[in-house]
């Protein structure tokens, strides 16, 4: 799958390994990870949910107890948020490793209004 995002959104960070560069790896620090930390992860970026049998005000409860302290909005510009451009083409990789086959498909589907989406569909 790694191998389907690098060639379809090269140019984006969804096109990178889900674990990073290695090459990178050795490089970061902690104050890095910090400001990584201290970018993405505030109020206004985060999504609670509660699941199962719980009542609501122990929701809340525990949400302010463990998430009151981080900050509402974020002080800093968030980097990566242009949109991923999908750019059509054909990878192949040869793994003497790999036992079976394997084969990555993937299209721009149409919509459900377009004259295409059923036969769309039985590919």
């Amino acid at each position: 799958m790694e191998n389907v995002y690098y060639n379809i959104y090269r140019e984006h960070m969804m096109g990178q390994p889900i674990l990073g560069d290695i090459d990178n790896i050795y490089s970061i620090t902690r104050d890095m990870v910090v400001d990584f930390h201290a970018t993405n992860y505030f109020g206004e970026n985060m999504v609670i949910v509660g699941t199962g049998k719980i009542e609501h005000q122990m929701l809340v409860d525990l949400c302010e107890q463990y998430f009151s302290n981080i900050q509402r909005k974020n002080p800093k510009p968030i980097h990566g948020l242009e949109k991923a451009v999908y750019n059509p083409g054909m990878l192949f990789i040869r793994d003497d490793e790999m036992i079976n086959s394997s084969i990555g498909v993937f299209y721009d589907a149409p919509s459900w209004s377009h004259k295409d989406f059923y036969s769309f569909l039985l590919l």
